[in-house]
């Protein structure tokens, strides 16, 4: 019989769908402005689809793996995001595709199409910590 999944793993298995379904999309014909910008927003590079390509991979392993393996992801893969999103507001650059190592530090930017651009990288870190800290101490460890 197989073992039931946890919610943690669940969720992890949600991670893994969207990261890869963010890879997926990056690529559809149609959905790229003329500068190759995903919906005339995000500027997606071969860099940021490595990483959101092993962030889905890495989820998708931790899932089956188990509960506290999951829990571990929530709490640490999401950093490198949340920093990428604190570099493109406050220095106008991205961390993770290390545009903050070849170009430097620019000027904060708070304008809306910055923070819309930057606003999946904030809502990752912040649902992937919360999942990590807060609702992992909320559910049964044994499901």
């Amino acid at each position: 019989m197989a073992k039931k999944l946890s919610v943690i793993q669940w969720l992890a298995w949600f991670y893994c769908a969207n990261f890869l379904f963010i890879v997926a999309l990056s690529h559809w014909p149609g959905l790229t402005d003329a500068e190759g910008r995903l919906m005339g927003l995000f500027a997606i590079d071969p860099v940021d689809d490595i990483f959101h390509l092993i962030s889905g991979l890495l989820a998708g392993v931790v899932a089956v793996k188990s509960r506290a393996w999951s829990v571990n992801y929530f709490k640490y893969a999401g950093i490198p995001y949340a920093i990428d999103a604190v570099t493109g507001i406050l220095f106008g650059v991205e961390f993770l595709n290390g545009d903050v190592f070849t170009e430097g530090l620019h000027h904060a930017d708070f304008t809306v199409q910055t923070v819309l651009r930057n606003g999946p990288h904030i809502l990752i870190p912040v649902t992937m910590l919360w999942i990590g800290y807060w609702l992992a101490k909320r559910t049964d460890r044994a499901t």
